[in-house]
């Protein structure tokens, strides 16, 4: 499907989130839509074999940072004041990120302002310019995957420079990434796929400790419900009280988890807002196994109930 056939395929949905951007720069409709055609090309599993499944087209769509992905779109089309937006937004946590790779002020500046650059662009053989940008799918935070692009360009400055240092010892040829094409690399993932490994990381952690902090019986309110796949009034009849009271037990346990996920997520990974709904969507998706970690949790304190 070329990106025609998907703009008007798709119209409805796209207009939906276009109109939820409030700030849209120079950015045009068309252009918006179309960058929406080459993230789900690229995104979805079967790439464009899978732009005729509406259903995971518009799952996609519906789950993209459509603010944040039409200011990449104005910064890489040279929008002045899209790029003011990014540098009060987005540049004290890209210092922040770079300093804690770094360790050292003046290397981390110097980090930032060359990812910054290559943001920007360069300018192709056709006049272009060629911005990273382009990259940037929306399906996690701009935020996000911004740490995750100095990440990279850490690890390739790092690569670089130590093709130049000696080798002193014989057995250190054999730590040596592979060569390609005559060159010492190093597999690095993406950006979208280390920033989607990270949250995932953090999500599962910080659910294992919200669950771990529960009451012996809320953690089996939870295994009956999620791992042993009871309903509401098999549990009320196992624990001896009405489904109703089972069902409102429930609901204030689930409430439990997301505020206490949601509080180790803000202060023990130094999530923003975004970051969090983007791992709170994880933690109800396919993406994180609930039951397998609710099953791993319930150890010695989850004692049938009498």
């Amino acid at each position: 499907m070329k990106s025609e056939e998907f703009i008007s395929c798709y119209a409805e949905p796209i207009a939906a989130i276009w109109g939820e951007v409030a700030h849209r720069y120079a950015v045009t409709q068309r252009e918006f839509a179309e960058r929406l055609y080459a993230c789900a090309a690229r995104c979805l599993p079967g790439g464009e074999d899978d732009l005729k499944n509406a259903e995971e087209v518009i799952a996609l769509l519906t789950h993209l940072k459509a603010e944040e992905l039409c200011l990449a779109i104005a910064c890489e089309r040279g929008d002045n004041n899209a790029w003011r937006d990014f540098e009060t937004g987005y540049r004290v946590m890209m210092i922040a990120a770079a300093r804690k790779l770094t360790r050292d002020e003046a290397e981390a500046e110097d980090l930032v302002q060359s990812v910054i650059g290559e943001l920007y662009g360069v300018r192709g053989n056709d006049e272009q310019r060629q911005s990273k940008l382009a990259h940037y799918s929306g399906r996690g935070s701009l935020g996000g995957w911004l740490r995750a692009v100095i990440y990279q360009s850490f690890i390739d400055r790092t690569r670089q420079a130590s093709r130049f240092e000696q080798i002193e010892e014989a057995t250190e040829f054999d730590r040596l990434p592979p060569r390609v094409d005559g060159l010492v690399s190093a597999t690095v993932a993406p950006p979208d796929e280390i920033e989607e490994t990270r949250l995932r990381h953090a999500t599962e952690e910080a659910l294992a400790q919200a669950f771990a902090s529960l009451e012996a019986r809320d953690r089996l309110l939870l295994n009956y419900y999620y791992f042993d796949e009871l309903t509401l009034r098999e549990i009320g009849a196992l624990m001896g009280v009405h489904e109703a009271t089972i069902s409102r037990w429930l609901h204030r346990v689930q409430r439990q988890v997301r505020r206490k996920t949601e509080d180790l997520l803000r202060r023990n990974y130094k999530l923003r807002r975004a970051e969090i709904a983007e791992c709170l969507h994880l933690a109800t998706s396919a993406e994180v196994d609930l039951r397998k970690m609710i099953g791993e949790a319930k150890g010695a304190s989850v004692e049938r109930a009498p």
